[in-house]
């Protein structure tokens, strides 16, 4: 597997702005620079949260959960890719447990059809579905042929894959003997306490749930998109579309911040760069020069994460046809962020950046953001012939 070099030397400056990172709370007038932003963009429905030391100690809603309701803390998010770390602390939670290897092969447990032939598919690990290592496309269907391939042998470098977090939850089912929407019920749920938490489509659970808007202006169903499919009542992601409230985001990363599900050594694993992200790294040090640069970055076991002389961050975002989300946390502050955009991906893609710059400046994530958030400008005055 690719190991991650440092992107450059971490220099005396950044080592003196560097610290123990905190997330300041936010003063009164942030609400109405925040929904300025929001009403600026075409958003229409957000949550935010702030944590300190772990807890949520801020909040701020925006928008329509649905037509004529207002959204509030019972206000559930669909936050895309970020349903993928529910994923991985459930993996490992199952590990520290025995009930998961991290290194054993998942193959006795299940084999996708399209690659039974393909005796590749014995070389797949848990670690390797984690670190995006598994050689897999994001999705099949972004393939012509729309079959699930190995674009490059197992284990030998980056390639970010949702097919791979969907391998992962059907061996893990297999072996166990049990669906996996409970095994993350009882594994990850139930425990941290996040009542409002659901990878499952439950067809009697929609009511708080934020409609997605498409393009137009359209509001759809949760769980459908603008094409008319929607996915059916038990269907399950490990990769996409968790709903949560702001708060229960916050639990689990307090839960993730303090290691409650496994010991201190597994925690490290998880928080340990093993492989680097390439040109989709968090913070291109070399474009962006004013900008910390991490003394290591890339993906840990299912949480990106970035280190610095004196903290680190571990999170992930999520972005898909109607969110745009994020959600991270500063070890070891306990500090965090969470923002769940329900918007027309590009209107919230244009939003974020300016979002994450009110209530965290110093994001790491944020370079990132700026240069996504430029890309969909760029795009609206092209198709506004500008």
């Amino acid at each position: 597997m690719a190991l991650l070099a440092a992107c450059a030397p971490v220099r005396v400056t950044d080592i003196k702005q560097d610290a123990d990172h905190r997330v300041p709370l936010p003063p009164p007038e942030s609400a109405a620079a925040i929904d300025a932003v929001l009403r600026d963009n075409g958003i229409a429905t957000a949550g935010f949260g702030v944590m300190q030391d772990g807890e949520l100690v801020w909040s701020h809603y925006y928008g329509d959960q649905s037509p004529g309701k207002k959204a509030d803390a019972n206000t559930r998010f669909n936050v895309a890719s970020i349903t993928k770390l529910i994923a991985a602390e459930t993996a490992l939670r199952l590990v520290a447990t025995g009930d998961l290897d991290l290194d054993a092969p998942l193959s006795p447990y299940w084999v996708d059809p399209d690659v039974a032939t393909d005796p590749r598919h014995h070389d797949l690990t848990t670690r390797m579905v984690l670190t995006h290592s598994t050689g897999f496309p994001n999705w099949r269907f972004f393939r012509q042929d729309r079959k699930l391939t190995f674009e490059h042998d197992p284990g030998t470098h980056y390639g970010y894959s949702g097919e791979g977090f969907e391998w992962l939850a059907r061996a893990i089912e297999r072996k166990l003997g049990e669906p996996y929407a409970g095994i993350v019920q009882r594994t990850v749920f139930d425990p941290v306490g996040m009542t409002s938490a659901s990878i499952a489509v439950d067809k009697d659970r929609l009511d708080n749930i934020a409609r997605p808007i498409d393009a137009e202006g359209r509001a759809h169903e949760p769980y459908c998109r603008p094409e008319g499919w929607c996915r059916p009542d038990g269907d399950y992601s490990a990769a996409d579309d968790l709903v949560v409230t702001v708060s229960d985001m916050a639990r689990f990363l307090d839960a993730v911040h303090s290691g409650a599900g496994y010991d201190p050594t597994l925690a490290q694993e998880r928080d340990r760069v093993q492989i680097e992200r390439g040109k989709d790294q968090m913070i291109d040090c070399a474009t962006h020069p004013d900008s910390p640069c991490p003394t290591a970055q890339g993906y840990g076991l299912g949480f990106e994460v970035a280190h610095f002389a004196n903290h680190s961050v571990i999170g992930h975002g999520g972005s898909d046809w109607a969110e745009v989300t994020i959600s991270y946390v500063y070890q070891p502050s306990g500090d965090g962020l969470i923002i769940f955009l329900n918007a027309p991906n590009r209107q919230g893609t244009a939003a974020m950046a300016d979002l994450m710059a009110i209530l965290d400046a110093r994001s790491p994530y944020l370079p990132r953001y700026r240069a996504w958030q430029t890309r969909a400008v760029a795009v609206d005055k092209r198709e506004l012939g500008d």
